[in-house]
């Protein structure tokens, strides 16, 4: 095939003039196309095309994807447990079979944030009138900086929604006295921003499992608690949800005050608030 095109481009060349230059180029790009397209070659990959989604239309919801499963049973053994250091928190040292079949024993060092088993609270407020949060700002000893942040705290047995002799540690109990204290607010209508009965573990080493709030349209109050001896809180109110966004990008906000901000806008953005 290509000796054929060969003889063709010899004839055809040597005649090409001003009037038969266009169309002799098309014929001649032709028969080259025609006689290298059964050579084997190397094929290029096939290129991604990436069909964006329309924002008007919804999404397909679909349930979460967990591959064996949410809190997967294991074989994981807690041999026993040490307290290194015990002070506003506690440094564990857990030892763990994680190899039943071969007692393979781990040492971990895990951080008890609370002491007891009512994990923490992390409340974003949000003003429906202004289309604005409510946020703080206060130095953090970890990072040795002032960040912003959200009302947030420990659940401790006085946040308690029971009166009767067995005292359960309440986590909204516990959001609404932080809101109060930390942003001087209190009421508005309450979202919890995770699965009913669900808290959400700080971090890998960490015990303490956390619950968020959103609370929209909150009031002032004149006479809030007072904070604890160590808080040192700036209250920033009017802050957007672009400058929210922003801020998180920007590395002011710490993980988990980032967290449960992004949870909230979401949660605002179901509403229609924004």
């Amino acid at each position: 095939m290509i000796c054929n095109c060969a003889i063709i481009i010899n004839l055809i060349m040597p005649t090409m003039n001003c009037h038969t230059d266009f169309f002799s180029g098309i014929i001649v790009y032709f028969l080259l196309t025609s006689a290298f397209s059964g050579i084997d070659a190397v094929p290029s990959p096939t290129p991604t095309i990436i069909v964006p989604i329309e924002s008007s239309q919804p999404r397909p919801s679909s349930p979460a994807f967990y591959p064996r499963g949410r809190d997967r049973p294991h074989d994981y053994t807690i041999i026993k447990e040490e307290v290194h250091y015990s002070g506003w928190r506690k440094v564990i040292r857990r030892s763990v079979n994680i190899d039943p079949s071969h007692d393979k024993v781990i040492d971990f060092d895990i951080i008890d944030q609370t002491h007891t088993s009512g994990g923490a609270v992390i409340v974003f407020a949000w003003n429906s009138t202004s289309k604005s949060a409510t946020i703080i700002r206060e130095y953090m000893p970890g990072p040795h900086r002032v960040l912003s942040g959200l009302a947030a705290g420990i659940v401790e047995e006085k946040h308690s929604s029971d009166e009767g002799v067995h005292v359960v540690p309440d986590p909204l109990v516990a959001a609404r006295c932080e809101l109060e204290e930390e942003c001087h607010l209190a009421g508005g209508t309450w979202y919890r921003l995770t699965e009913e009965g669900v808290s959400v573990p700080m971090d890998k080493y960490v015990v303490t499992e956390i619950t968020p709030y959103l609370v929209i349209d909150a009031e002032h109050v004149p006479d809030p608690r007072p904070l604890d001896d160590e808080e040192d809180i700036e209250i920033v109110r009017g802050v957007s949800a672009e400058e929210i966004l922003q801020m998180i990008r920007e590395g002011d906000f710490n993980l988990v005050g980032g967290w449960g901000a992004l949870l909230a806008l979401e949660k605002l953005r179901e509403l229609g608030e924004i």
